[in-house]
């Protein structure tokens, strides 16, 4: 198997079918503009962490859809004892499914957190979840509670809030605003204004796996690599 599949698999704690960037997209967790913006980001090496302070609200699985855009061949490594993820290196995606106390599958904290933003800082991707509903509260954690440096915090780039909303008896999951690192400062992402041409490209991209029905993680995946041989970064 694809060593990012078979990470984005390893996650699956809940059982059932993990969810991909179109099921999100149908979901309406993410919209048009935020999809074609975030794969854009990943190609160019992106880093993310998903928060939330419920447990259950799908930040793993909003994570792991996006994992599953990683381009080929980035190695990839959970933060894992053995995994070798504290020797990794610039261009090289490292992994921890929850900043969390607690020796659960890739849960990191501490001294490790503080390791794993180093890395980040000198051009590894990091990829993350957390407890936190906005990038206060993330940064709280992150800094004060776990002594990370600021810049450390930064190489975390992007931070997407998941909000859980109720309506009638369905439950709504939705990314209210993206925020990203950039220039010395965190921004948040304006989705009024135009999309980059590879952002065009990516969102027909998208049209067109749900066109053909393409849903499942694998299916997803496997058409995106696809797409970017024939569609390689101008």
């Amino acid at each position: 198997m694809d060593p990012v599949l078979r990470i984005v698999e390893r996650s699956n704690q809940r059982g059932g079918r993990m969810l991909s960037v179109v099921d999100l997209l149908r979901a309406e967790t993410l919209n048009r503009r935020q999809a074609a913006w975030l794969l854009a980001r990943i190609e160019q090496g992106a880093s993310w962490m998903v928060g939330a302070r419920p447990g259950g609200a799908g930040k793993t699985t909003v994570m792991s859809a996006l994992l599953a855009m990683l381009p080929a061949g980035e190695r990839v490594r959970l933060t894992n004892p053995g995994s070798g993820w504290e020797m990794s290196r610039p261009g090289e995606c490292i992994v921890a499914y929850e900043i969390s106390r607690g020796y659960y599958d890739a849960y990191i904290w501490g001294a490790d957190l503080a390791h794993m933003a180093a890395l980040g800082a000198c051009g590894c991707r990091l990829v993350t979840n957390l407890h936190a509903d906005t990038l206060v509260e993330a940064r709280e954690q992150i800094v004060r509670e776990n002594g990370v440096p600021a810049e450390g915090f930064d190489a975390f780039g992007m931070f997407l809030p998941l909000a859980v909303r109720r309506r009638g008896l369905a439950v709504e999951r939705v990314i209210p605003a993206i925020h990203y690192y950039r220039d010395g400062g965190w921004q948040v992402l304006d989705e009024s204004e135009p999309p980059s041409e590879r952002e065009e490209q990516i969102d027909a991209f998208l049209d067109d796996c749900a066109r053909r029905e393409l849903v499942t993680v694998c299916d997803v995946r496997k058409a995106w690599l696809e797409w970017q041989v024939a569609h390689p970064i101008g």
